[in-house]
């Protein structure tokens, strides 16, 4: 409040934060970063680390796997625009309409030319997913993904930090609605919307803050800043979807996370989704830390993999095909049954976008929010419970399926979907609030 109520241009609540209103932006006018392992190559050949550094070939190879991805993708993208273009030409000679969904009712009284355009079209559309707009949003994003792959020198220009030190936390600014906000208030959303659709949490209080770019990987920096200013400022509980696979300042963030441990804040982080196994495929911010060889998990984050509305994939339970034939377990969920705490709805998810309108998304970073405002609700209702607590209130009040089989990428035949996460099930609300009550009557 005494921001709310202060002078622009001061700090007036002490927090080191000028004018924080509604939160921070750790990355000033930055948008997009580059890749960490880009940040990491080119660091390594500046500073004459030898090539044959198992890290440096590490580091060479994801770099030179994404670079590839990215050049196949272009000239995939750009060909099919360049043959849906002459396609559309043809159709419009005879005003047929070049819209897939349209032009698939009439694709069979078609002949010659027409017809050969109309499956161009069509052929694309079946195999992308997506029409000829939603292809040019592809190229605008494989195009801006190409142009961070190799940068590694404007972020901190940006900033206006020293990418190399720590201790400078007030850097970026006030704004953390810049850039892209679709993720953010979709996520925010399914925590807390109160109007047309129903988040979660509906009265909770969102602190925004901006340490993920729209394209590129967090900086370790910025993550274990955005924990700090949370925790310092009140956050009850943290949402969290970033993750990447190489971390040089690992450390940052796990003495940050151990911090928002320490004062009793509820770290609620998305499992990712490259449909892997994160005990063997680890991924940053790490959720664990070792001793003696021994994982040792934090007390107060939950770790969360996405699951679809089916316990088994049917066309009738799907006529569309959105969850591309998996069954309760998402396609590109990641698991573990040792570090994945719990699933939560994550496909198909419908939330609030910018502009203002309504939009599904899927992803791990639906699912993760989903338990987020669960966890608030009992937060508002138990105030008294602590982030231990809530992690064990929902982790053992999951909806579980005893003997269910699911298909889960990367593997020939079916897995327990039990095996997916160290509770074994999908998040439950309702079972939630009753072993709630009874904690508090203990």
């Amino acid at each position: 409040m005494a921001e709310v109520n202060g002078q622009p241009g001061v700090d007036d609540d002490g927090n080191g934060y000028i004018d924080d209103f509604n939160g921070w932006n750790f990355l000033g006018t930055q948008e997009s970063l580059g890749m960490e392992f880009t940040r990491e190559y080119y660091r390594m050949k500046k500073e004459g680390v030898s090539e044959s550094d198992p890290y440096f070939v590490k580091v060479k190879e994801a770099y030179l796997d994404e670079k590839s991805e990215i050049m196949f993708m272009k000239v995939g993208i750009n060909t099919s625009l360049d043959e849906l273009n002459k396609a559309e030409t043809v159709l419009k000679e005879k005003n047929f309409p070049t819209d897939p969904e349209k032009l698939q009712k009439i694709s069979n009284t078609l002949t010659g030319k027409y017809e050969e355009a109309a499956s161009m079209i069509l052929n694309t559309y079946f195999m992308y997913g997506v029409k000829k707009d939603e292809m040019l949003d592809l190229k605008k994003e494989y195009d801006t993904k190409a142009k961070y792959l190799t940068d590694t020198t404007s972020t901190y220009l940006l900033v206006g930090d020293n990418p190399n030190l720590f201790v400078d936390k007030s850097y970026g600014n006030n704004k953390p609605n810049t850039g892209s906000m679709d993720h953010a208030t979709h996520v925010a959303g399914i925590i807390a919307a109160g109007v047309n659709t129903i988040g979660q949490c509906p009265y909770a209080k969102i602190m925004s803050i901006r340490c993920v770019p729209d394209e590129g990987d967090e900086r370790d920096k910025d993550i274990a800043n955005g924990i700090y200013y949370a925790v310092d400022n009140g956050a009850s509980i943290i949402n969290m979807s970033a993750g990447k696979y190489f971390s040089p300042k690992a450390d940052l963030v796990l003495e940050a996370m151990k911090y928002a441990e320490d004062k009793g804040v509820l770290f609620v982080n998305s499992a990712g989704n490259d449909g892997a196994d994160i005990e063997t495929k680890i991924s940053y911010p790490k959720k664990f830390t070792m001793e003696n060889g021994q994982m040792k998990f934090f007390s107060n984050m939950i770790v969360v993999g996405a699951s679809t509305w089916m316990t088994e994939w049917s066309k009738e339970k799907d006529p569309e095909d959105l969850a591309g034939h998996f069954d309760l377990a998402a396609s590109f969920s990641n698991y573990s049954d040792k570090i994945v705490d719990v699933f939560a709805p994550g496909v198909e998810i419908n939330s609030c976008y910018p502009n203002p309108k309504y939009k599904h998304e899927s992803g791990t970073s639906m699912a993760s929010p989903e338990v987020a405002g669960i966890a608030a609700n009992l937060k508002a209702f138990f105030p008294n419970l602590t982030a231990a607590q809530m992690k064990e209130i929902i982790s053992s009040s999951v909806r579980t399926y005893p003997g269910l089989q699911v298909k889960v990428k990367g593997k020939n035949s079916k897995v327990p979907f039990a095996s997916l996460s160290r509770s074994g099930g999908v998040v439950d609300m309702m079972n939630a609030f009753k072993r709630a009550f009874e904690t508090a009557q203990n």
